[in-house]
């Protein structure tokens, strides 16, 4: 294995580690990943129309709006529709949402601080650097 294939792979397994410790704070937030998608493109982007959320999440506007009528339910999202076309529903982020978004956010977040736990300041600032190239 040359030096390439195994960066690769040790790249792979942290993502891989981090992929699965991210899907179980999610599971303890009680949402599923769809909804929490959706939540966290409402919290990053702002308020939608039902089309947009679709159209970002590859589904149709009928399942979209089923799933978007149970989270106004739970109380992460309020629609509204728009002042120039009725038609047209906006769905936008409550607190509610922003606070679960936030929270598995600083979750990750602290995840990623133990995982960089005793790596020295210059190999922070080189893995740094190299995450900057790579991204």
């Amino acid at each position: 294995m040359n030096f390439q294939q195994d960066s690769s792979q040790k790249l792979f397994h942290l993502l891989n580690s981090f992929h699965q410790k991210s899907k179980s704070l999610e599971k303890a937030s009680g949402l599923t990943q769809e909804r929490l998608d959706i939540l966290n493109l409402l919290v990053t982007i702002g308020p939608k129309t039902i089309n947009q959320l679709a159209e970002e999440e590859g589904v149709s506007a009928p399942a979209i709006t089923r799933t978007i009528k149970g989270l106004e339910k739970l109380g992460y999202v309020i629609k509204s529709r728009s002042k120039t076309d009725q038609r047209v529903v906006f769905v936008a982020p409550t607190r509610k949402s922003q606070q679960v978004i936030e929270s598995l956010r600083l979750q990750q977040q602290k995840y990623i601080d133990e995982l960089l736990r005793g790596v020295s300041e210059d190999d922070l600032g080189l893995l740094s650097e190299q995450i900057g190239k790579i991204i």
